[in-house]
């Protein structure tokens, strides 16, 4: 019988592990219990005056249920709910979570254009923290080293991943998105080899085919490489790197920092090619031109 880890159900293991708490830590479990979907967003501070405990204890109890800290059992949470979470409670979570910003923002300019704009800009500034430069620098390099890649994103992930693949095919040419339609993602491996790369967007609600794919990259020997919300999302346990951008509970869910990220992947890549890249778009710039492809001042 396989034992059970916290990131199998985080919320049964949580409440098998309850009787060896302390009477505070126990206050604290029960508080996470309880709190359903919206605890994924309490700080420690908030959670700790919540349940009238000192922060440190709501620390401890996440050191009690086997993590380093209380990050790395938000985010198994985090990573839980939402995978379950409908699309309807999603919405809701997210329109309440823009009036909580709303209301909290004390600016003179209080708007809610101009609080969502705060927000992306500090997403954007927190990203390095999520994304250090030697992993972005070791996913240039497996993007660089890959024969082909096969780029990956599902449901509000695919205009991202389209978008990504187009640009990329001006760098290495060798670069396709499977994209679902008449020929079935799975015809459209038949490939897929050891000197392969698999890159997928995948994020909460974390779409099957989106997994199963990078189980089949990972069967053929293929590099893996992720951009996902969580280090212990489905889509990061599967990867042989993960690039992280947290996800948030919005009516669009897509943040400024992915395509920022994205973006900087581009160009690092076009960097180590300039003169090849330069090439390519000079002569797709000529086909346009031989197309007819946009109009001119003169039509």
């Amino acid at each position: 019988m396989t034992e059970q880890s916290p990131q199998d159900d985080i919320i049964r293991w949580i409440r098998q592990q309850h009787d060896s708490l302390s009477p505070s830590q126990r206050q604290v479990a029960q508080f996470l219990l309880e709190g359903g979907i919206d605890v994924i967003h309490f700080t420690i501070t908030e959670i700790a005056e919540a349940v009238s405990v000192n922060s440190s204890t709501v620390v401890r109890t996440a050191q009690a249920l086997g993590f380093d800290g209380f990050p790395e059992l938000q985010s198994v949470l985090r990573s839980q709910f939402l995978n379950q979470a409908k699309i309807a409670q999603r919405m809701q979570i997210g329109s309440q979570k823009l009036m909580d910003y709303l209301s909290a923002d004390k600016e003179a300019d209080a708007h809610l254009f101009n609080t969502v704009l705060r927000d992306e800009l500090q997403t954007l500034l927190d990203l390095p923290q999520h994304v250090p430069t030697r992993v972005f620098d070791r996913a240039v390099d497996m993007l660089d080293a890959a024969k082909q890649i096969y780029i990956i994103g599902l449901g509000s992930s695919f205009p991202l991943a389209l978008n990504f693949g187009i640009v990329l095919r001006y760098i290495r040419p060798r670069a396709r998105v499977l994209t679902p339609g008449i020929d079935p993602i799975a015809a459209q491996l038949i490939a897929l080899n050891s000197e392969d790369l698999i890159f997928s967007l995948c994020f909460a609600r974390y779409t099957r085919e989106t997994l199963t794919v990078m189980d089949v990259g990972k069967e053929r020997g293929a590099s893996v490489l992720t951009v996902t919300d969580s280090h212990v999302s489905p889509a990061a346990i599967r990867a042989d790197l993960a690039l992280i951008v947290p996800f948030r509970l919005r009516l669009y869910s897509n943040t400024v920092a992915l395509f920022a990220l994205l973006d900087a992947l581009l160009g690092a890549l076009s960097l180590r090619y300039p003169e090849k890249t330069r090439e390519r778009l000079e002569r797709l710039e000529e086909l346009y031109q031989q197309f007819h492809l946009y109009g001119s001042d003169d039509d």
